[in-house]
């Protein structure tokens, strides 16, 4: 029998942001002290309406509960600076007075636009298992903690001391060790949500004393490392993975042996021979002894900074011996010899839209996949009569063999990401990313009809 949760096994448990539908992503989820919670994002905070949250599910009644908000703070001229990509991306449309439509408060604005990652871990000064929580914010990103699940505090300084670091990517243990690494840089003139000030990884046995070292070179020693996109614990190491325009993706591994800086050494190059269409890696997770990896170009399979694609998602799967498998993708010749698919699965998993897979995890037995599908920009694009698409959930249980669980944003091409996935022992908890806010922004041009829902799901398979 199989043990892939099937689409008529998983109901929505959570719609429409919970109320506020600009949070557009369950960005975070994380199982502690019996109960799931979950981080919320708005990519574009303007107001109070906007403030992202933490939240706490009750399983016994099915409600939500708010456990900590985003404080809000004086507008300045980090509050509403360019975004580059989005700036790209919707030419033509000024974005300040659509947020004059929206009756936007221009005087205080929330500190946080989401919360990122989630990891639970004991450090020197914790009393028992803490739940660390790592914020986006235009003012310097922060680390949270909480031991009750009631009371969050800031640990440490924002960025870590530079304030220039927007966030802080895939808070990850090893033994008695955390790790981060910097996402997104903010300043005055712009905001970069992907590409860091610092492509370094940083470690801490004790976060509560905000004290963080440097656990590695800058960029791995390669200059060409534009970020350090996503950290992961396999085969008793700590890996990570990097954006890299110039020759793509590259993963790294280290045994965090003694004192930091650890010694790094590299695992796969050059975007896994693809290049530069595996721009970034984008989600990792470890099954059944090899660590699976979704490389890809983020957003619309587009960089438009760089000017790189389009191209779809690929999947890969590393072995403790650092050789490796190409799981889905185009075949290819490669440094480690001829390189074919073992799913039989091209880019994107068969669908071009698939632009990166965004989110990777295992719950009994199964590896399950999330995708971010773009497909409903383009219906607008063309005019299309509907518009169609959304992300896909696959799953596996041997990471060969893949079949599609949800397809089309289950029924809502709004819902065009899984952001996070988070097994526990009430099911599979699934967490999704909408972007009807953008969709309505550049369908107005071609009065596209929009009738769907915005705001984040949650649905939760058994």
């Amino acid at each position: 029998m199989s043990k892939i949760i099937t689409e008529d096994r998983f109901r929505v448990i959570a719609s429409e942001g919970l109320g506020r539908v600009s949070n557009a992503t369950a960005h975070s989820m994380a199982w502690f002290r019996g109960q799931l919670y979950i981080g919320t994002s708005c990519g574009n905070v303007s107001g109070s309406a906007d403030t992202p949250r933490i939240m706490r599910f009750h399983a016994d009644s099915g409600e939500w509960e708010t456990v900590y908000e985003s404080p809000l703070v004086p507008v300045n001229k980090r509050s509403h600076a360019p975004d580059r990509q989005l700036v790209k991306h919707v030419k033509g449309i000024d974005l300040d007075r659509y947020q004059q439509r929206r009756g936007v408060s221009t005087d205080v604005i929330p500190r946080d636009a989401g919360f990122r990652s989630m990891c639970l871990f004991q450090g020197r000064s914790d009393p028992e298992p803490a739940l660390y929580v790592s914020s986006m914010s235009r003012y310097g990103g922060q680390i949270l903690r909480t031991l009750d699940g009631e009371s969050f505090e800031p640990v440490g300084e924002p960025g870590l001391g530079n304030p220039d670091i927007y966030s802080f990517r895939g808070l990850t243990v090893l033994g008695d060790r955390l790790f981060t690494s910097p996402a997104g840089t903010t300043t005055d003139e712009w905001l970069d949500r992907n590409l860091a000030p610092e492509m370094r990884v940083y470690v801490t046995d004790d976060p509560v004393k905000g004290t963080w070292e440097i656990a590695s070179e800058e960029g791995f020693g390669d200059p060409a490392n534009m970020a350090i996109y996503a950290l992961c614990t396999a085969h008793g190491m700590v890996y990570g993975g990097t954006a890299n325009p110039e020759r793509g993706m590259q993963i790294w591994r280290t045994r965090a042996e003694g004192k930091p800086p650890f010694v790094w050494e590299p695992v796969v190059m050059d975007g896994a021979g693809a290049f530069n269409h595996n721009l970034a890696v984008s989600a990792m997770c470890e099954f059944k002894g090899d660590l699976y990896i979704g490389g890809g170009i983020t957003g619309l399979g587009y960089d438009t900074v760089h000017d790189i694609g389009p191209a779809s998602a690929e999947v890969i799967r590393i072995h403790p011996d650092k050789s490796w498998d190409l799981i889905a993708g185009r075949m290819r010749f490669t440094p480690d010899g001829l390189k074919v698919p073992l799913s039989l699965l091209g880019p994107g998993l068969g669908d071009f839209y698939n632009s990166v897979v965004w989110a990777l995890g295992v719950h009994d037995g199964a590896i399950y996949l999330g995708t971010h599908q773009w497909e409903s920009f383009r219906s607008i694009e063309i005019d299309a009569p509907e518009i169609v698409g959304g992300y896909q959930l696959w799953a596996s249980e041997d990471g060969e063999n893949w079949e599609l669980v949800i397809d089309d944003g289950h029924g809502n091409p709004a819902e065009l990401g899984i952001r996070t996935l988070a097994s526990t022992p009430l099911g599979l908890f699934v967490g999704t990313h909408n972007h009807k806010r953008l969709l309505q922004m550049i369908g107005r041009r071609k009065q596209a009809k929009m009738d769907f829902n915005g705001g984040f799901e949650v649905l939760l398979g058994k």
